[in-house]
């Protein structure tokens, strides 16, 4: 399904993904723990309990692994011709003049140099790697293209996977040191490897009866569980039909498939009720205060004489996916409003249809036939020929990320289970957090260990305002961005930048404005040195000047290590507001310092209303006190 039909899948993001899991281990053991842990958390949209526990056994069995490798060798090292390609995950050289297995008779053993060959695995199944071809291919081919190089011995460096479960009696700190306690005792092991040339006759075997192939029947087997085409293979999906074998201009792709989510009230309906012709699946009955047309994805009772017929929430939605596939009508946009609550339809959907009250009475199976039933309608949804997929989700800050030191984070995300919303966020394009603060709102593209996002486009706006312009046009630079129209950083200027000139070594004056009575033509003062102070200052445009526009006198020359805007008085709360960004970049910037720490504001820090400062004394003076004072009292005002 991959190599000749081209079908991708969404990305598995359990925590024990054995992709990410490997190619981390290989990290780890080629630039450092560090590394590793970056890497594998970067490899997922969110962390949970499950991934920080993955973090913890890659952090103990790293070390560990690296420790049995001898020094001197090198990683990942490229093999192979036209005929094959390959790559060793660690040769090192042992010398010349060894006793080698395979030499011929009368050979001079100083012509040959010896390496011992190293591959690395995850796994608990060494019996299968014992049987592998992979390490003889590997011998074969690096000989042939190596002339004068031979391998003597080969490994396999296996590196247990500690499988252990929480227990219902004990909290994730007690099954945490429960887990250190069960990493102290697990070793990685050498497996040696005898070479066997039939190994690679066997290979190149399978190699043309692949390739004189023409038809794959299925082959179902125990392998078909770690395969990602499972459920298009044996379920049967078939909606997915092959495309012409032609490129795609990507600069011409205009569809917006976007999840949003955030708290009531925040403005997610009437921002998607922006969009052209949108056509709402509305399932919370908030549609009071948008004019688009709607379908009330909700249970249906109708009475036909003494029958009472109740048509359920997810069977209208299922009927109104159907319909729209049919492609018989002119909307352009389709809202999903609320995500969670089709999802919830779906539930009671399947109880009802297998007659079970909760799906707890067929834990087997239940929770994934739920699952799968709605991730498969909402990808026929997903994949629509229309313009707009808007998907809609309240925010859920009631669950907590436990990290390694036992603090435990707010985590923000849809209102949706992990396994479900990864998989959604695996079908959009954009995932975007509305934020309310009072009368403002904004979209948000920011995204960490504890906030939900990400998406296929990268978005350097963090944050925009929650208008439909601006999200189209952050959406075509993201989109012409990701089709190489647009060089990575922003846009090309239109004018280009004057040429810088010389060694100067002073910087003219910044001009002072003229009264406004007085007109003058434009005079280009650019000035390279000048203009990278402005950068520094944190005022790249120019737009501000000293004197707040009242008209000043010409100042006199400033040398290029005094520019005028040094005399500003710096800010006494500078260094505590820079810290306190650093720490959290929620926490905006005061607008009116710059990187120096300078005020720009009219009237300095002393009318500036958010320095923290202490309390001025009063005015008045204290009053004299005698040497046994009476007892104080509150003064009337009239004195």
């Amino acid at each position: 399904m991959r190599y000749v039909e081209g079908i991708d899948t969404i990305p598995n993001t359990d925590a024990d993904n054995a992709l990410i899991l490997g190619t981390a281990l290989h990290t780890g053991i080629e630039e450092g723990v560090e590394q590793a842990l970056d890497f594998y958390q970067n490899s997922f949209p969110v962390l949970t309990d499950d991934h920080i526990n993955e973090m913890i056994k890659l952090e103990a069995m790293i070390p560990k692994a690296k420790a049995m490798l001898p020094p001197g060798g090198a990683f990942e090292l490229p093999i192979g011709n036209a005929d094959f390609i390959g790559f060793m995950d660690y040769l090192v050289p042992v010398g010349k003049g060894l006793k080698l297995d395979g030499l011929i008779t009368g050979e001079d053993l100083d012509e040959f140099e010896a390496f011992d060959l190293y591959d690395f695995k995850y796994s608990n199944n060494a019996k299968s790697y014992a049987v592998s071809g992979q390490l003889h291919e590997y011998k074969y081919w690096y000989e042939l293209t190596h002339p004068g190089h031979r391998i003597r011995d080969m490994y396999f460096l296996i590196v247990p996977k500690v499988k252990i479960r929480q227990k219902s009696t004990e909290t994730l700190s007690q099954f945490r040191d429960r887990l250190q306690d069960a990493l102290k005792d697990a070793e990685p092991t050498l497996l040696p490897v005898q070479y066997d040339p039939m190994k690679v006759v066997d290979f190149l075997t399978s190699v043309k009866h692949m390739v004189e192939a023409t038809e794959f029947p299925k082959n179902p087997n125990h392998f078909c569980g770690w395969c990602e085409y499972e459920e298009f293979c044996q379920k049967g999906w078939d909606y997915m039909l092959l495309p012409k074998n032609e490129r795609r201009d990507l600069n011409a792709t205009k569809k917006k498939v976007v999840w949003l989510y955030g708290a009531p009230f925040s403005g997610k309906t009437f921002f998607a009720n922006q969009f052209p012709d949108p056509l709402m699946l509305n399932t919370d009955g908030n549609i009071k205060f948008v004019d688009a047309p709607y379908i009330a994805i909700r249970d249906t009772v109708t009475v036909e004489g003494r029958i009472t017929k109740r048509k359920l929430a997810y069977e209208v939605f299922m009927e109104t996916v159907a319909e729209l596939e049919k492609k018989q009508n002119d909307f352009r946009t389709i809202v999903v409003d609320l995500l969670e609550d089709v999802y919830e339809s779906c539930r009671v959907y399947i109880c009802d249809r297998q007659g079970w009250k909760h799906e707890s009475d067929d834990s087997f199976r239940a929770w994934d036939m739920v699952r799968s039933e709605f991730l498969n309608t909402l990808k026929r949804l997903v994949n629509l020929d229309y313009e707009n997929i808007i998907l809609i989700s309240h925010e859920d800050r009631s669950r907590d990320l436990t990290r390694k030191g036992g603090d435990k984070i707010s985590s923000i995300k849809p209102n949706l289970q992990d396994k479900v919303a990864n998989k959604v966020a695996g079908m959009v394009d954009l995932v975007a957090r509305i934020v309310a603060d009072d009368d403002e709102r904004v979209m948000s593209f920011k995204t960490s260990e504890v906030i939900f996002g990400g998406g296929r486009l990268t978005v350097h706006e963090k944050e925009i305002p929650l208008t439909y312009d601006a999200f189209c046009e952050v959406y075509e630079e993201a989109n012409q961005r990701a089709a190489g129209a647009v060089k990575r950083g922003g846009n090309t200027p239109a004018t280009p930048a004057p040429e810088t000139t010389g060694t100067a070594t002073t910087a003219p004056s910044r001009r002072g404005r003229k009264a406004k009575a007085e007109t003058t033509a434009p005079v280009d003062t650019y000035d390279p040195v000048e203009d990278a102070a402005k950068a520094a200052c944190g005022d790249p445009d120019g737009t501000w000047e000293p004197g707040g526009g009242e008209a000043v006198e010409e100042p006199e020359p400033a040398t290029g290590d005094t520019p005028p805007w040094n005399d500003l008085p710096k800010c006494p709360d500078g260094e505590r507001i820079f810290k306190q960004h650093d720490d959290n970049p929620e926490i905006p910037l005061c607008p009116s310092i710059d990187a120096g720490h300078r005020c720009h504001k009219e009237g300095g820090p002393d009318g500036c209303p958010l320095w923290d400062r202490p309390k001025a004394p009063a005015e008045e003076p204290a009053p004299k006190m005698d040497v046994n004072p009476p007892r104080r009292t509150r003064k009337k005002r009239e004195e």
